[in-house]
């Protein structure tokens, strides 16, 4: 057995042994809401299915839980439709095939937990950490079922793009100053995933959320990248550019983290400036090449 045979089976041992403890209302919500901006990024319309799902979970946290309505018959026994009804749809019975772990299993879900795909997580948040800028602290507080967690790395499966498993890779931090707390963020997507054409700003407009301004940006090494605004309630602004091989590199800050374990106080300015947010999104360190 090798080091990442390990590591799976290790990690499924503890999965099954211990179920995780239940989350706090307030971080799924917070949590939910987050998933509907990623989604966003790939899945556009079948995001507004998960917003629905976050807005009933919100308001069922309101009215103090989740209630039961009296089962209703639409359709007859076999799918026969009653009159006034219609038949019941049929429950699908194909389950997703996830890409195989070293262990040769296919993964539990989309994200990699060994494995090179996993690396190259991990490497992202140690690549991000090493561009905190002077006088901020990256904050490394592990969370709970009610507090998010300081940091986050994650190597996702997003789809087949032609026959080829495309990934994504994020990384992130609260970076900590004089009592504020706020966020810095890179999110990488393998070629064939963001097929958006255009200039950078054009790329900018498929974060995650729509920016409310964007102006093109052209860094100390030539390289033109699209630096945007974000509205109220989003990241403040974030960096966009597009590598020849189609690798798409988001760079993101924001002065507050709104979410529970987040902070009461928001930074006093954004950590990094416009020109090294704009140098940074076009850094070879967050090339991650496709293999």
């Amino acid at each position: 057995m090798n080091e990442d045979d390990f590591r799976v089976s290790l990690r499924d041992a503890l999965d099954s042994a211990t179920p995780p403890p239940p989350m706090s209302p307030a971080v799924a919500v917070s949590t939910g809401r987050r998933a509907v901006r990623r989604r966003n990024l790939l899945a556009g319309g079948a995001a507004v299915a998960v917003t629905a799902v976050v807005a009933a979970v919100a308001v069922a946290v309101a009215g103090g839980g989740l209630g039961t309505a009296a089962p209703q018959q639409v359709g007859a026994p076999g799918g026969t439709p009653t009159p006034g009804g219609t038949a019941p749809a049929p429950v699908p019975t194909d389950k997703p095939v996830w890409p195989t772990q070293p262990n040769g299993e296919p993964q539990q879900d989309r994200t990699a937990r060994a494995g090179t795909k996993y690396d190259l997580g991990q490497q992202l948040m140690t690549d991000l950490l090493a561009v905190v800028p002077a006088g901020y602290t990256a904050l490394d507080n592990p969370g709970t079922d009610q507090l998010v967690a300081s940091r986050m790395a994650q190597a996702q499966f997003e789809n087949k793009v032609g026959d080829r498993d495309a990934w994504s890779y994020l990384a992130s931090t609260q970076l900590g100053k004089d009592g504020g707390v706020g966020q810095l963020l890179v999110t990488v997507y393998e070629p064939g995933l963001i097929t958006v054409t255009g200039d950078a700003c054009a790329v900018a407009g498929a974060f995650w959320t729509a920016p409310a301004s964007c102006r093109l940006v052209t860094t100390g090494t030539g390289v033109t990248v699209g630096l945007a605004t974000g509205t109220k309630g989003d990241f403040d602004q974030w960096a966009a550019y597009r590598h020849a091989d189609g690798t798409v590199v988001f760079v993101a800050q924001q002065k507050d983290d709104d979410r529970p374990g987040g902070g009461d106080k928001p930074l006093a300015a954004l950590p990094l400036t416009e020109d090294r947010l704009a140098a940074l999104v076009a850094d070879e360190r967050f090339h991650i090449k496709a293999s």
